[in-house]
């Protein structure tokens, strides 16, 4: 007599399924890891919360009533060659009459004084630059890598230190506001 045997059933997953098994803790872990390198990384400073220390230089003018005008109409933001420039709070102690654009990064910011003493290049008969119908001055600063012009037709000099690769943009557009704001001489 010959017994048969009952057919012998081999269940198998299907290879997706197992390969689906494998590949998700896989997964899981590396998705662990990228999130802890990305969440220890330190933090990208906000230039809205981060103030920008700018030194102070004497402004005997700074609480004249044409300072007060002119820092009122000031621009909140500033086009250059590096694009856009927001206008920056600045850190304590804040210089009197003194407002910055930019320098995020560590770049350089533009920034625009108010209420300077006579600048002593106008007494050697230096070069004047008219932009937008404002008289301006080139003085020497002794900061590498930039330009700082003083207006000398208004009632208050006005200082402008404008980083090299910035192009004239902060320079026409302070210029606007100079003339609006402040009677010539």
């Amino acid at each position: 007599m010959v017994l048969s045997r009952a057919p012998r059933v081999v269940r198998r997953l299907p290879r997706v399924l197992v390969g689906l098994a494998l590949t998700v803790p896989v997964l899981l872990v590396a998705g662990v890891m990228v999130a802890s390198v990305l969440l220890v990384r330190e933090p990208v400073p906000d230039v809205d919360t981060v103030r920008l220390p700018v030194s102070g230089v004497p402004t005997p003018a700074a609480a004249s009533a044409d300072c007060s005008r002119l820092l009122s109409g000031l621009p909140g933001e500033m086009a250059t060659q590096r694009g856009m420039m927001a206008r920056r709070v600045l850190a304590d102690p804040v210089p009197p009459a003194t407002v910055a654009w930019g320098g995020e990064h560590g770049t350089t910011p533009v920034v625009m004084r108010c209420g300077l003493p006579r600048p002593p290049e106008l007494a050697g008969g230096g070069s004047l630059t008219v932009v937008n119908g404002v008289d301006w001055i080139e003085v020497d600063d002794g900061v590498p890598g930039s330009a700082t012009w003083v207006t000398t037709d208004r009632a208050v000099y006005v200082g402008l230190t404008v980083p090299d690769d910035v192009g004239t943009g902060p320079i026409q557009d302070i210029s606007r506001g100079v003339k609006i704001a402040l009677v010539s001489r």
